[in-house]
């Protein structure tokens, strides 16, 4: 259940959502042969871009589109604004509509199938939908938009920061440099008794770069663990020794927020601290 501070919040500043400020603004349906499925994709390009044909941008790829889309975009832009934040192009990966994300964000963010005790209809096909980022998205943005290849950056929240994370021990694996930088709000790291966190803990990995993982909980989720879960600082600790060879990582505790609250706080510091000024 979403909190309704948190919905009011979000639909204050949807409402702030100025027609001149969507001008920019892109919505497409995208087709994945990976998935087989169609995705929303939301785009949104920095006030100056139309100015600056030879400039690239960083591209931050937000999960979860149909609720966050418009929310960060204008935070995104107003903070470039005001020098808070870089500019950069916004792509959201998104559904249809609201009700379909929340069905099918279990399919697309999770790995591997959920355990019986879940009670998910369909779970388990992350590794098809970072097949679909990395090889149908991610080059078409390129193509179509002035991208800065080497800062790009994954953002999402719940079983979103799971994905991100996910795709971070994918990048691990394999030693590509898909992404710069990683933004994981409250990721549900017990899902599958911690199998992501386990995973990061036991692979051989490869150095990858100059990347960046910033994730964060909020202080009050610790209260609304299972007995057996691991606590906050727990999954900052393993974290953090399972990727210091590896990446830079900061892990921060927001103490008066919970797991529903920190998605727009912690998509901003993140980003403030994974790309240049």
């Amino acid at each position: 259940m979403i909190k309704s501070s948190v919905v009011l919040y979000a639909l204050l500043l949807a409402g702030c959502i100025r027609p001149a400020d969507k001008k920019a603004d892109v919505v497409t349906r995208v087709y994945s042969n990976a998935v087989k499925d169609s995705f929303s994709i939301f785009i949104s390009l920095p006030d100056d871009y139309a100015t600056q044909p030879g400039k690239k941008y960083p591209v931050i790829y937000m999960l979860d589109a149909n609720l966050y889309f418009d929310i960060f975009a204008v935070i995104l832009k107003k903070y470039s604004e005001v020098g808070l934040l870089s500019p950069a192009i916004l792509v959201g990966i998104g559904y249809k509509d609201f009700p379909t994300m929340d069905s099918l964000r279990n399919r697309d963010y999770t790995y591997p199938v959920a355990i019986p005790e879940y009670e998910m209809s369909i779970s388990g096909q992350a590794d098809k939908f970072l097949s679909f980022m990395k090889n149908e998205l991610l080059p078409d943005i390129d193509k179509r938009y002035q991208v800065d290849k080497h800062q790009r950056i994954l953002a999402g929240h719940s079983l979103g920061g799971y994905f991100a994370l996910y795709a971070l021990q994918q990048q691990l694996a394999s030693g590509d440099s898909l992404f710069k930088g990683y933004v994981a709000a409250s990721p549900s790291l017990h899902y599958n008794h911690y199998y992501l966190l386990n995973a990061l803990g036991h692979q051989a990995s490869r150095r990858i770069g100059n990347t960046k993982v910033y994730t964060v909980f909020g202080g009050l989720e610790n209260s609304e663990k299972e007995a057996d879960g691991l606590t906050t600082d727990s999954i900052f600790q393993t974290l953090a020794i399972s990727l210091k060879t590896n990446i830079t990582f900061k892990g921060e505790s927001y103490s008066n927020l919970d797991h529903m609250d920190t998605q727009v706080p912690t998509f901003i510091k993140g980003l403030q601290w994974i790309l240049p000024e």
